[in-house]
């Protein structure tokens, strides 16, 4: 920070690391600098070196719930990455859309040509402004560079049609009411937490499980 006074990464892994204020979400300038400079080794790293599934773990869990992909289903990949979830779930959808912060992260989604649309905006304002509504809205690993999940879910809402469904993954935290900003820099949050802000939004919870998503130092997060 005494070379590059307010560098968005630098602040946030302080706050990780407890020093200054824990913010609420990582905030837009920390998401773009970190994933417009990992993209390119994202997918080897993540999926080679740290096991990563949490896309098939999302696209089982929608399997589970509507069977058999019948292409008829309007999807959203929210914080799509690189589209590692694009693959997996383009035999449900009639329309695929993803959208993301990192422009760089979207130029490697687009050469995997499963999406009908890539939008570059943060979700919450995408929610707020786009027309378009979906059957089932997919997250993953991207709540966790949320805290306070309130305006989150709550935005989220006018985007759902009836009966649509919202898959995401979570890095569960110990203290089940609450979340916390790891030294990861990633944000964890309790399960009694999640369902309260679930229910508090007019949802409900239909499938909960506890699963690895990825290694991280040789544990299982």
């Amino acid at each position: 920070l005494d070379k590059v006074p307010n560098e968005p990464e630098a602040l946030h892994m302080l706050a990780a690391l407890g020093e200054g204020v824990v913010p609420q979400r990582a905030s837009n300038e920390y998401v773009i600098a970190h994933f417009d400079r990992f993209a390119e080794d994202f997918d080897k790293q993540l999926v080679e070196e740290l096991d990563y599934i949490a896309p098939q773990i999302l696209v089982d869990s929608l399997r589970d719930q509507v069977g058999i992909p019948s292409g008829n289903l309007i999807i959203l990949d929210a914080g799509c990455g690189t589209g590692l979830c694009g693959p997996k779930v383009k035999y449900f959808a009639k329309r695929l859309d993803g959208v993301d912060l990192s422009h760089e992260m979207l130029e490697i989604a687009r050469k995997r040509k499963c999406y009908s649309h890539l939008i570059e905006d943060e979700i919450i304002r995408y929610f707020g402004r786009t027309k378009q509504t979906y059957d089932v809205i997919l997250a993953a690993d991207t709540i966790c560079y949320f805290g306070d999940l309130t305006k989150l879910f709550n935005s989220l809402i006018r985007v759902l049609n009836p009966n649509a469904l919202f898959l995401f993954t979570v890095e569960s935290c110990d203290e089940e009411n609450e979340f916390r900003l790891s030294q990861s820099g990633r944000f964890m949050h309790g399960k009694n937490y999640v369902q309260t802000i679930i229910e508090r939004v007019g949802l409900s919870v239909i499938s909960f499980a506890n699963k690895t998503l990825r290694t991280e130092y040789g544990e299982p997060v």
